[in-house]
């Protein structure tokens, strides 16, 4: 006898035995998401099944509490399955959520606020120089634009994402912005550019307007942590641009020792209609209780009771990892149930090949270096570091020219076992099956 498990959107899981000896249910299933919640009804009696504690071995199921087999099919239900298993992962590409091309472009370390959980700002820096700032997004432009070359037509967008430390904090930050307008005008025609301030956005009212004045979007970041006073400037700000009509968008960085203020800016932030999310955080101080994540619940759904158990109390990103652009994902081409929760338990990208060389582009002012893109550093000669500094860096554009000429298909051999940012460009085990997913967006030479 056939019991079928229904998921709500709609993949079909099918009980095909089950040993009363060994209590185990021998699973079979389509390809699907890394993680599946089954929240099955039972097809006879439309009871619904409670949950019930397992553990997981490929596709069986091992019941922890002796059952019978009547009773195992009445009551068993709620499972979550892991999948470790990705073989190929790529963004959910819709018209409207399509890839482009992000190019960081850190005009500073220094930040007017001092978070713990922060890598990427250094106060004992100086600010670099506006012409070296200037001249690295002149090579970085020309970098894009030969990787456009290969591009579809419909895919050829570019983001600018000018951020620090804190962009704002560089004296000559409105100099900056105009540059980028001219810089920018010789490509015009050949591709769409929209740039992207990441800020905190604890500038005065009056600078806030001529910087709005140069960007086309505006991504805020709120920090618990940050001084009060530069706080309820973000707020004014946010609201200004709000009514503005200027798209943005943001994260409010979920601090588990600043949880009260996070949880309600979260709050705040929804019941006001604004644009802005809660991000968990990275690292060793991105560690959330059971009851933290149980508040997180009302924002995403999709962190149910099985999940939470699994990663509370332990770092975020040693279970798994959602997009920092909040993209949903789709794990083995499995394109009707996109997940935002990618698991890296059990998944190790080490010599994956991926194309975050021609989504991602990083350049630094601070170091005076480019990186294929500001977490992972992995190089096309199979190890991490910059792939060129501010005196190489046209030696390396042409060369990169002369090999796309030949073949557009020119990819990264990964040396990371996890993916931080850079996860949404699409990525898999065999060079095969990312040359098909990236038909969608090259012309093959």
């Amino acid at each position: 006898m056939v019991f079928k498990y229904y998921k709500s959107s709609g993949i079909i899981y099918w009980i095909d035995r089950i040993s009363r000896k060994s209590q185990t249910a021998i699973l079979s299933r389509t390809v699907g998401p890394a993680w599946i919640n089954l929240n099955s009804v039972c097809p006879t009696t439309n009871q619904i099944w409670p949950a019930m504690e397992y553990t997981t071995v490929c596709d069986t199921m091992n019941v922890s509490r002796s059952c019978s087999y009547k009773n195992f099919i009445v009551n068993c239900c709620s499972i979550i399955i892991h999948m470790p298993d990705v073989r190929v992962l790529e963004p959910f590409a819709t018209p409207r959520t399509k890839l482009g091309f992000l190019l960081d472009w850190r005009v500073t370390m220094k930040c007017n606020y001092d978070c713990s959980y922060c890598s990427g700002h250094d106060n004992k820096q100086s600010h670099p120089d506006k012409e070296l700032c200037e001249n690295m997004l002149a090579q970085a432009l020309r970098y894009v634009d030969r990787v456009m070359k290969v591009k579809k037509k419909a895919m050829r967008s570019v983001t600018l994402n000018i951020y620090g430390g804190e962009a704002l904090y560089h004296p000559d930050i409105e100099y900056l912005l105009e540059k980028s307008s001219e810089l920018y005008d010789q490509y015009r025609d050949r591709w769409a550019l929209i740039r992207m301030l990441t800020t905190n956005a604890s500038s005065n009212e009056k600078r806030w307007a001529n910087v709005l004045k140069h960007l086309e979007y505006v991504q805020f970041s709120y920090h618990a942590e940050g001084p009060g006073k530069l706080k309820e400037n973000y707020l004014r700000n946010l609201s200004t641009t709000h009514k503005s009509g200027k798209r943005y968008g943001g994260i409010i960085m979920m601090y588990p020792k600043y949880w009260q203020e996070s949880i309600y800016m979260s709050r705040f932030m929804q019941k006001k209609g604004y644009n802005i999310h809660p991000k968990l955080i990275d690292g060793d101080l991105g560690k959330y209780s059971e009851e933290q994540l149980l508040d997180l619940k009302e924002f995403w759904p999709q962190l149910h009771d099985d999940l939470i158990a699994k990663i509370k109390d332990g770092k975020v990103i040693s279970k798994g990892r959602a997009c920092c652009g909040n993209r949903l994902m789709c794990v083995n081409r499995d394109f009707k149930n996109p997940v935002k929760f990618v698991p890296q338990e059990g998944n190790n990208y080490t010599g994956y090949h991926c194309s975050a060389n021609q989504f991602f582009l990083m350049a630094d002012s601070h170091t005076q270096n480019f990186y294929t893109n500001k977490d992972c550093h992995v190089t096309m000669n199979g190890d991490r570091g910059p792939i060129a500094t501010q005196e190489t860096m046209d030696d390396y554009i042409n060369d990169i020219e002369r090999k796309l000429a030949t073949d557009s298909n020119l990819f990264l051999k990964c040396v990371q076992e996890t993916c931080t940012c850079g996860m949404c460009a699409p990525k898999a085990r065999s060079r095969d099956d990312l040359i098909d997913v990236m038909r969608i967006y090259n012309s093959q030479t």
